[in-house]
C-alpha cells in the first residue's frame, strides 16, 4: 500500500506513522466500529515498477 517512490525515497516510514495516527484517532472516536485495534500495512522491503530481469551469473 505504498508507492515505489515512497519506499525508494525513504518517506514510507513517515507515511506509515501518519496512517497510524489517523487510524488511532478513528479507533478512539468510534471503537465500536472495529473488532480489534487497526494497524497500517507492513512496510515493503523492496518496491519497483518493473521487476528487474534476473541476471545470469557468469561461469567461474
Amino acid at each position: 500500500m505504498h508507492t515505489p517512490a515512497s519506499v525508494h525515497f525513504g518517506t514510507a516510514e513517515q507515511i506509515q506513522a501518519q496512517r497510524q495516527a489517523t487510524l488511532s484517532r478513528a479507533y478512539a472516536a468510534h471503537p465500536e466500529r472495529f473488532t480489534r485495534r487497526p494497524r497500517p500495512p507492513k512496510l515493503p522491503e523492496v518496491a519497483w515498477i518493473n521487476q528487474p530481469a534476473a541476471q545470469p551469473q557468469p561461469a567461474p
